[in-house]
């Protein structure tokens, strides 16, 4: 067995098999700017795997036999004693777990609590005779050293493991023993929010800002906000929960900036609920679906209080009139998509009337000097194509529907309503009660792929085709932008998808 499946095996046997200590201030290494903290309550979790009793010996045996198999003498005596007694690690998790990410994900980090620093000693000086870790180090008041591409710290009471996105982990030490020097009131465990992480009563509970979303995806939520608001001043509390049949997902505001109050005020001028009418117009078997409900001349009145969107909008050199295109959207939208091998989707959008659509005209000057390249041609009363050399883009109204489309079997069908739809889906009276809904059918993603390359990891993708052959579907829903929900939905109504992972283990 290679030493790196052995230090992954390690880390896998210590987080589901769990051991009790009394409390000890590890929390205080979390960092101030933290981008993510998630706590983890691992003992309750065990629980509901099956881990903690005699349905998890299988799991254990099995865990046993992988983490031993190709070691002798101390790593191998050492890896069946965790695997029988969690506590020889010489760590905690009865106690929450913490993961975190410090700002743009520069770093991930587990923390956890130590209970004996002589075991977990041994353990590190186990990994280095078996060439995993280096030796250990002392240096501000903790040992530490490097495991794989990664930084190990710990003292008599904190374990710290912190992982670089990218480049040398070396270049961390600094960061990782600022954090084991911190002491009360100096980190992320002094701010309010803090305490709900804490709370009892999640599987997994989190505080997450925006910051740790990729730049470029913050795009278009910065323009529309004031330069001097900060994405770590949009945070919300994440909580999740294994539960019979399904695992729930909440999501709380904890917005306090009033510039940001304000900006997602207007937003509920913007956004409205839904009403759902184009829940029959998607087939029951298409894959993703999202609706909303929008008012355009709001959002194109809140997209002008930003200078620079304002004066792209109103660029004279544009020849359509594209206020005069937003009012025209007034309530409910939909998109879906059909398939994963290709990116066909249909959009509809409700609109006042079809006297918009003659701005389109306006631009046929202008395509006219890309020599061929981008065509705009008619093809039926208030319905066009897009010829362009990416593909055809075909858009039009219907009964004051406006489709949008980049297939053309799709638009010929545009207004259509089905009778196995989208709208005898046992959610689908929940549409109505939120301002955005989406939801991925997973059953019908498992009939369609045998298998599908969703990252291009064999061994990642295989697990996300047994996870989502398990599964009905996912949804997502939001009342307001104060909240949110997202649940995912298991085949099996009295399983809990933690014995499911624990069950694929036991294939391993």
């Amino acid at each position: 067995m290679s030493k790196k499946i052995f230090n992954n095996l390690l880390l896998i046997g210590i987080l589901f098999l769990v051991s009790c200590s009394p409390k000890t201030e590890y929390t205080h290494a979390l960092p101030k700017n933290a981008s993510i903290v998630v706590g983890m309550e691992l003992d309750q979790m065990a629980n509901k795997a099956g881990l903690n009793g005699s349905e998890g010996e299988k799991v254990v045996k099995k865990l046993k036999t992988l983490m031993k198999g190709g070691l002798q003498g101390d790593a191998a005596q050492l890896a069946e004693r965790i695997i029988d007694q969690p506590s020889e690690s010489g760590l905690s998790f009865d106690d929450k777990v913490y993961l975190f990410a410090t700002p743009h994900a520069e770093a991930l980090a587990i923390l956890a609590k130590v209970t004996d620093e002589g075991k977990l000693e041994t353990l590190m000086n186990v990994l280095q005779k078996e060439s995993i870790a280096t030796p250990l180090r002392e240096e501000s008041g903790c040992r530490w050293t490097q495991v794989g591409g990664a930084l190990c710290a710990f003292n008599n009471g904190t374990f710290l493991l912190l992982q670089p996105s990218k480049g040398d982990a070396s270049g961390m030490k600094g960061t990782l023993l600022s954090l084991m020097r911190q002491k009360e009131g100096e980190g992320f465990a002094s701010f309010p929010e803090f305490t709900k992480i804490e709370a009892p009563g999640n599987d997994i509970a989190s505080v997450v800002n925006l910051s740790a979303v990729p730049y470029e995806l913050t795009t278009p939520l910065r323009m529309g906000l004031s330069a001097d608001i900060r994405l770590e001043d949009i945070k919300y509390f994440v909580s999740a929960n294994f539960e019979p049949g399904k695992v729930v997902m909440n999501s709380e505001s904890l917005i306090s900036n009033p510039k940001i109050l304000g900006f997602f005020d207007t937003m509920d001028k913007v956004i409205q609920p839904i009403q759902g009418k184009y829940l029959d117009y998607y087939q029951g078997n298409t894959l993703l679906w999202a609706s909303g409900r929008i008012d355009g001349k709001e959002l194109y009145r809140m997209l002008c209080q930003n200078p620079t969107i304002k004066q792209m909008l109103d660029n004279p050199l544009l020849p359509v009139d594209v206020e005069y295109i937003f009012s025209s959207i007034q309530g409910d939208f939909a998109v879906g998509r059909s398939t994963l091998y290709t990116d066909n989707y249909l959009l509809y959008a409700d609109v006042t009337n079809s006297d918009f659509l003659k701005t389109f005209e306006d631009l046929r000057p202008m395509l006219a000097l890309t020599g061929g390249q981008i065509v705009l041609d008619n093809v039926g009363t208030d319905e066009y194509v897009m010829r362009t050399y990416e593909g055809n883009y075909y858009f039009g109204v219907k009964n004051n529907r406006l489709y949008v489309t980049n297939n053309r079997s799709f638009a010929e069908e545009a207004g259509r309503t089905y009778g196995a739809s989208m709208g005898v889906k046992p959610w689908s009276a929940e549409v109505k009660q939120n301002r955005l809904y989406a939801s991925v059918n997973l059953s019908a993603i498992a009939k369609a792929y045998r298998s599908y390359n969703f990252t291009g990891n064999k061994q990642v993708d295989t697990f996300l085709m047994f996870l989502i052959n398990q599964c009905n579907y996912l949804n997502a829903s939001m009342p307001d932008w104060r909240q949110g929900k997202a649940e995912l939905v298991l085949n099996d109504k009295d399983q809990n998808l933690l014995k499911l992972l624990v069950s694929m283990l036991e294939q391993f």
